[in-house]
């Protein structure tokens, strides 16, 4: 992660678009584990 943050960084991304984009992944797997956690409560309902 180091070593593509310095890429982006040396290419004249900001640390405030860095952080933005961060913010984004992290919503978006945030959201995932959450569908996956309601996915494995419906199949339990299921049974």
């Amino acid at each position: 992660m180091e070593h593509y943050l310095g890429v982006a960084r040396k290419k004249g991304v900001t640390d405030e678009e860095i952080g933005a984009a961060q913010a984004v992944v992290m919503a978006v797997q945030a959201g995932r584990i959450r569908a996956q956690f309601a996915e494995v409560r419906r199949r339990g309902k299921e049974r």
